[in-house]
């Protein structure tokens, strides 16, 4: 591994070049006491390694990684630093990791073998086609040969920074309220802690997928970029926004269209800041399914409302929207007993899930219709 040691301690530079010099694997091609003048030649010969003392004159170690990170983003930093606080700063950075003063060979050897797995499992290029990000129901990857499968998270707050930057991919999201939503209850600095380990997990677990989503930082905070990879929420959207009138010949398109909803935007989580879009995304869902079922009821085919109705249901069993319908299409059939099991329905899983009864307006309906079915029996 070539690398370029930087210490403004000449003996702790000299102590550290000598032992890494002695592990198998490593190829010191530059050791410097001045940041500054380090810069230039960190820039100019490109090394897989940076070890940087944090703690140096004019330019501290953390400065110059901010530098050099813009410059060369696939370079593994590691610190060296007395203060193991520091290890804080550099999950922030995306250091690789951090070695604590005094200097052991058994922890260089670690180390050593750290960076070498990594460098052995880090992609050079991305795949010929990125992975889709589905966001209905829960978050997995769409890998076009492969089929959805989940990410392996380190922590679930890892996974919730992950998809609240996704969320709002493309905006600088400040620290201050990215800790508000994401750690409420707890004080700024375990806050600032928490957030800087949950983004190096992020951008380990980034790179461990060679997935090209990529999170920027500033002093400010932090943006998401997806790297180009599409999110299922966008392609539904504009294939919505795009799709033709409904026709018996663009049915099938609609179809389509409505089978890609899954699930409520991220509903498996349960996310407080998630709710709006979420609210968002269905209300356009449901508009698009009464649409298809309207025309179908137009050219008579009630049977076929009532079946994407049911299968509608089925994914969003919660709403109360579906049951309605579906009463009033069995009613229009003479289907009793249906109107009836649906009603009974409805009332069980208001009761279940929000211990609630039906909106006044359908327990109305529901009275004067069982009013109307008694009196045609007298």
């Amino acid at each position: 591994m070539r690398a370029i040691l930087v210490d403004d301690e000449p003996l702790a530079l000299e102590h550290l070049s000598e032992e890494l010099g002695s592990i198998s694997g490593w190829d010191i091609i530059g050791t410097f006491q001045d940041p500054v003048q380090a810069l230039g030649h960190i820039l100019k010969l490109q090394p897989q390694v940076l070890l940087l003392d944090i703690e140096m004159p004019e330019m501290s170690g953390i400065q110059l990684a901010e530098v050099v990170r813009e410059q060369l983003p696939e370079l593994f930093i590691v610190f060296v630093t007395v203060y193991e606080e520091y290890a804080v700063k550099a999950f922030e950075l995306y250091a690789q990791d951090y070695v604590l003063k005094p200097i052991y060979r058994d922890r260089l050897i670690k180390l050593t073998e750290r960076l070498q797995h990594c460098m052995r499992y880090t992609a050079p290029a991305l795949p010929a086609e990125a992975p889709v990000l589905q966001l209905f129901r829960s978050f997995q990857l769409e890998r076009r040969d492969a089929g959805p499968q989940a990410l392996k998270w380190k922590t679930f707050k890892a996974q919730e920074l992950f998809l609240y930057l996704l969320h709002h991919r493309g905006r600088l999201m400040p620290k201050q309220v990215i800790i508000e939503q994401l750690w409420p209850e707890t004080e700024w600095k375990k806050g600032t802690t928490q957030l800087y380990t949950a983004v190096y997990q992020i951008r380990k677990l980034m790179q461990d997928e060679q997935l090209p989503v990529q999170i920027l930082n500033s002093e400010e905070g932090y943006r998401l970029d997806p790297g180009g990879m599409e999110l299922d929420v966008d392609i539904w959207e504009k294939r919505l926004r795009e799709a033709p009138p409904l026709t018996s010949h663009t049915l099938p398109q609609h179809l389509s269209i409505c089978e890609m909803y899954t699930g409520d935007y991220l509903s498996r989580y349960g996310y407080a800041w998630a709710e709006p879009e979420r609210h968002r995304l269905r209300h356009k869902w449901l508009q698009h399914v009464q649409g298809i079922a309207g025309w179908y009821q137009q050219q008579e085919a009630l049977e076929a409302a009532a079946e994407l109705y049911r299968w509608a249901q089925g994914i969003l069993p919660e709403e109360e929207l579906f049951y309605h319908e579906l009463m009033l299409i069995y009613a229009r059939l003479k289907d009793r007993f249906s109107v009836e099991h649906q009603y009974r329905q409805l009332e069980d899983m208001l009761e279940e899930q929000f211990d609630a009864a039906p909106r006044e307006e359908i327990q109305t309906w529901f009275r004067s219709w069982s009013r109307s079915q008694d009196r045609s029996l007298d």
